[in-house]
C-alpha cells in the first residue's frame, strides 16, 4: 500500500496501545455505570429541579484528559489520559439513547448495540492505520527525539535508552541529528535510578518477576494451561447452547466464542512449535479482544449486568497481556541494537 504522508502529523509509534486503553476503559466505563445504575434504580443526582447527567462528568473527564495532554510532556500522561479521556467518553456516549429518541429514552434497547459498533469500528480503523500505514523513518527519528525526554526525566534509565537507540537504528542513518543523538546516548552510560518512586519500584520489581517466570520450565505449560481452560469454557458454553440458539444474540455469541477459542488454537501453535512467546502473546490478545468488543456485545445484549463479570475478566487478563506483550518487545528491541 502506498504510504501516506505523515510528514506535519508525525505518530506516536505507543498509538495503538494507547486507543486500546481508550476503547477498553471506555467499555468497562459504561458498564460499571449500568450496572450501578441497575443497583440502585437509578438514583436522580440533582433533587426535585435538576438532574446532573452522568455524560456531564464524562465531558469534566475528557476535558482533564485534554489539559493534562496540553500542559505536560511526559509518556506517563499520555497513558493516565487515555484511561481517563476513555472512561470519560464511556460516561458521555453511554446516554446515546437520551439523544436519538423522541422520549428521551435512556433505556433504548438498541442503544448498547449502537455503541458497540461505534467502539468496533474506531478499533478496526485504529489497526488498519497502523497495519498499513507503517511508520517512515522521519517518525522513527522524532518519536526518537521523544523517547529522550524519558530517557532525561529517568536519569538515563537503561530500558528507555534502548528503545531510543532501537528507533534511530530505523531512522535515517545520513541525517545529522540521528547521528549526533545516537553517538550521544552510546557514550552516555545508563544507570540505575539513585531515587525510585513508587511507578519506578513496581515497574522494575513486576520486571524482574517477569524475567524469572519466562525462565522458569512450566512458565509455557501454565500459560498454555490457562488460556486452553478459558477458551474450551467459552467454546463449551456456546455448544452447550447451540440447540438452542434462536436470536441474535445467542448466535453472535457462539460465532465469535468459537473465533476465539481458534485464535487461542493459533497462539498454543506459536508458541509450542514456533517458540515465539511475543506473536503467541499477540495472538492471545486478539482472542480477548475478539471476545470483548464481540462475544462481550452479544453477551451484554441478553444478559446486560451479568455480562459485566465476564467483561472485567477479559480486561484483566489483556492487561497483563500488554504487559507481556511490551516486556517481549523490549528484549526483541535489545537484541536488534
Amino acid at each position: 500500500m502506498r504510504r501516506f504522508n505523515f510528514h506535519y502529523f508525525p505518530r506516536d509509534i505507543d498509538s495503538g496501545d494507547l486507543i486500546e486503553n481508550f476503547l477498553v476503559s471506555a467499555i468497562a466505563s459504561i458498564l460499571v455505570i449500568r450496572l450501578f445504575l441497575g443497583i440502585t434504580g437509578s438514583p436522580i443526582i440533582g433533587g426535585e429541579d435538576f438532574h446532573i447527567a452522568h455524560m456531564l462528568w464524562g465531558g469534566f473527564l475528557m476535558m482533564a484528559a485534554i489539559i493534562g495532554l496540553l500542559v505536560f510532556l511526559n509518556k506517563e500522561t499520555k497513558y493516565i489520559a487515555s484511561i481517563l479521556g476513555g472512561i470519560g467518553f464511556g460516561a458521555f456516549i453511554d446516554e446515546l439513547g437520551k439523544f436519538i429518541t423522541n422520549d428521551n429514552n435512556y433505556f433504548y434497547q438498541p442503544t448498547i448495540g449502537l455503541i458497540y459498533v461505534i467502539f468496533v469500528l474506531l478499533f478496526l480503523c485504529a489497526r488498519v492505520i497502523e497495519k498499513y500505514f507503517r511508520p517512515n523513518k522521519q517518525e522513527y527519528a522524532i518519536n526518537a527525539l521523544d523517547m529522550t525526554k524519558q530517557v532525561l526525566m529517568h536519569d538515563l534509565d537503561v530500558e528507555e535508552k534502548e528503545r531510543t537507540l532501537y528507533f534511530l537504528k530505523q531512522s535515517d542513518p545520513d541525517n545529522p541529528v540521528v547521528k549526533m543523538l545516537t553517538e550521544a546516548l552510546r557514550v552516555v552510560r545508563a544507570r540505575p535510578l539513585d531515587k525510585k518512586n513508587l511507578f519506578h519500584k513496581i515497574r522494575d520489581y513486576v520486571k524482574v518477576l517477569y524475567m524469572n517466570l519466562i525462565q522458569h520450565p512450566k512458565f509455557i505449560k501454565t500459560t498454555i494451561t490457562f488460556f486452553i481452560l478459558i477458551s474450551l469454557i467459552n467454546v463449551l458454553n456456546a455448544l452447550f447452547s447451540f440447540k438452542n440458539a434462536q436470536t441474535f444474540s445467542e448466535w453472535g455469541q457462539l460465532i465469535f466464542s468459537s473465533f476465539s477459542g481458534l485464535l487461542v488454537v493459533a497462539g498454543v501453535y506459536k508458541l509450542l512449535h514456533k517458540g515465539s512467546r511475543g506473536k503467541a502473546f499477540e495472538i492471545f490478545k486478539y482472542s480477548v479482544l475478539v471476545s470483548i468488543f464481540l462475544t462481550q456485545f452479544f453477551r451484554f445484549l441478553e444478559q446486560e449486568l451479568s455480562a459485566i463479570f465476564g467483561l472485567l475478566l477479559n480486561l484483566l487478563i489483556l492487561s497483563v497481556l500488554q504487559y507481556l506483550i511490551y516486556q517481549e518487545s523490549l528484549l526483541t528491541n535489545k537484541e536488534r541494537i
